[in-house]
């Protein structure tokens, strides 16, 4: 329990559509700190959308025309908004399914919760949610916390190249300068999204805090399964040096990076295990088996328990990102990190933009990103290194996860940053705040 001298916010909101928890497959961020919010304590409702078709999602309830189901799990009591299945990609069915969360989640709140929140954490995607929170927050009096985990709309102008004087993309501009405007703090997980802020809306960089993607050593704990893999990676020579990735095969992934570097070594003892699916796999396995690239190989999605098995049979990690992006100046922090860095192998990142984590670790790299012919001759460079030294780098990333990225050190530091609004100073700048702002805010 944090030991501040004012009362603590007890009722905890945590809204964000794509917030899973473990009943319904792999969980996520947002359930991993309601759980250890909960144990701290705090009573946390976590609200999210069953509308998303991924592996996220694969044993969600059917609900029928009902508008919510409810569920306990872990000390978090959930509440599952009823949404319309969508697919991988962004599509005009996709942003439907935002309004009709929006819509559902404002009928669930306004006329069917039971209590009111001291505090309501909304947590994009969708950035639709920034104005219910807005909204929300002026019904209850309570406080709001917009939590960042992908800055819309500059996500998709630097991905699809979208004008930034597109209609769709003012609205979202607008909707994100909002929020930030009515937040009482912003939470990120980019270690560098205050100088993002700062150009949205520069009076609101002082709220900007960042708490990266954690691990939970509960959830992620070693359990005893037969080794799928254990049967293919004994009959590679142990002379070979096994690249590993684990995750989507699409567009933003860059595989392709992987796939051409693997061309440009491949008469080393250098092997290539990815594991994952997407929208770009079947086109880079034809190309794999058109080239006669005897040293890559594919494995189907597994759930999050079987990738740790997977990642322990190879001796280096990469997670190559596209490369001009300018969204990445401000900082990543994905969830690959922590699975690669709790299988204790070092980690080789292409990457264009502020560097974290692997880097404060001591357990990897950091290369240019789309520069195929970097990443082969790292690649080498790791192949030719000392086991032990190898060993000892991965275990780097393993003992600084443990030490710093475990969620329940993080949820400290959440309360803490949730607390503090509730200081006497703070409360009193944000009634003097509130009372300059003009009404239409």
């Amino acid at each position: 329990m944090n030991d501040c001298i004012y009362p603590h916010p007890h009722i905890i909101w945590y809204i964000s559509k794509y917030a899973n928890p473990p009943l319904f497959g792999a969980p996520t961020r947002q359930f991993f700190f309601s759980k250890y919010m909960a144990k701290n304590g705090r009573k946390v409702k976590l609200i999210s959308s069953r509308s998303a078709k991924s592996s996220n999602y694969d044993q969600s309830p059917d609900m029928g025309l009902k508008n919510e189901y409810y569920y306990k799990c872990e000390g978090v009591e959930g509440v599952l908004l009823n949404g319309t299945e969508i697919e991988y990609g962004f599509n005009l069915k996709r942003i439907l399914s935002w309004l009709v969360f929006e819509i559902r989640l404002l009928y669930w709140s306004l006329l069917k919760a039971k209590e009111k929140p001291d505090v309501i954490i909304v947590s994009s995607l969708s950035i639709l949610t920034f104005l219910s929170g807005i909204l929300l927050k002026r019904k209850f009096k309570c406080k709001l916390v917009v939590e960042i985990r992908d800055i819309w709309p500059l996500t998709i102008i630097e991905a699809k190249n979208w004008n930034r004087k597109n209609f769709f993309i003012r609205l979202l501009s607008f909707i994100e300068k909002k929020g930030y405007r009515n937040a009482d703090t912003i939470v990120g997980t980019m270690p560098n999204l205050k100088e993002h802020v700062e150009q949205v809306s520069q009076p609101d960089a002082h709220k900007v805090h960042c708490v990266p993607m954690g691990f939970d050593p509960e959830f992620a704990a070693d359990i005893e399964v037969k080794d799928p893999y254990e049967s293919f990676f004994s009959q590679i020579p142990e002379s070979n040096f096994i690249v590993g990735y684990s995750g989507t095969i699409g567009l933003a992934n860059c595989v392709d990076q992987i796939i051409d570097a693997a061309t440009i070594l491949k008469d080393k003892p250098i092997v290539f295990a990815i594991l994952g699916d997407g929208p770009l796999k079947d086109k880079l396995m034809t190309h794999v088996r058109e080239t006669n690239l005897s040293n890559v190989y594919f494995f189907d999605k597994v759930n999050k328990e079987m990738v740790g098995v997977f990642l322990k049979h190879t001796d280096l990690l990469v997670n190559p990102w596209l490369g001009g992006n300018a969204i990445y100046r401000y900082g990543v922090s994905p969830n690959k990190w922590i699975d690669y860095m709790y299988s204790s192998k070092p980690i080789l990142v292409a990457l264009d933009g502020f560097h974290s984590i692997i880097n404060e670790a001591g357990c990897g790299t950091f290369i240019e990103a789309n520069n195929p012919a970097r990443m082969a001759e790292e690649i080498l460079r790791f192949s030719n290194m000392d086991k032990t030294k190898l060993k000892q780098m991965g275990e780097k990333g393993k003992e600084y996860l443990l030490k710093n990225l475990n969620y329940d050190i993080l949820t400290k530091k959440y309360l803490k940053i949730i607390d503090d609004l509730y200081a006497p100073d703070k409360l009193h700048k944000t009634k003097a705040f509130q009372t300059r702002l003009p009404s239409s805010w």
